[in-house]
């Protein structure tokens, strides 16, 4: 639950980051979302090896995507047929694509655009995650509507996990 009630708190911040009047608040906003995206589908993974359905665990790296791998191949089971519906529910290809798509917004070396440091634009100048226009706002809707989706889901998920028997 602790997974659940963080990523629930990085989304009412990214909710105060893009309402910045300034405007300048949307990488800001882009980067809680994937925070939010992350610390719900490690919620899923924590909660699965909790009741024993998973051996491993969360570990300390920011990709999403590979977790996503990893429950959509959840073991077969009697027990688990509830669950592998409701993951394959949350995580459809649309989903899986946003996901990739905010995983790529993660900074690298060298820099590429992402949400949090300077970065060559496809001109070979130098901008910025703060600056308008990086981020389009069909990019923010999406981002948004994704972890706003991912945490709802996630929380379902877990609840029903919790209640399965052992």
């Amino acid at each position: 639950m602790a997974w659940l009630l963080q990523a629930s708190a990085d989304r009412s911040a990214a909710e105060r980051l893009v309402a910045d009047e300034e405007g300048t608040g949307s990488c800001h906003a882009i980067a809680k979302w994937q925070q939010t995206v992350e610390k719900a589908v490690k919620a899923l993974v924590s909660a699965l090896r909790e009741a024993r359905v998973f051996g491993t665990g969360v570990r300390a790296r920011h990709e999403v995507e590979r977790y996503v791998d990893a429950l959509l191949r959840l073991p077969r089971g009697e027990g688990n047929r509830t669950i592998q519906k409701l993951l394959y529910g949350l995580l459809d290809q649309n989903t899986r694509t946003a996901i990739k798509a905010l995983d790529s917004l993660a900074p690298t070396m060298p820099p590429r655009r992402n949400t949090e440091y300077p970065f060559l634009d496809a001109s070979g100048r130098w901008t910025y995650p703060a600056a308008e226009g990086v981020f389009s706002r069909e990019e923010i809707r999406t981002f948004r509507d994704l972890a706003h989706r991912v945490l709802e889901g996630a929380g379902r998920i877990v609840s029903a996990i919790r209640r399965r028997p052992r």
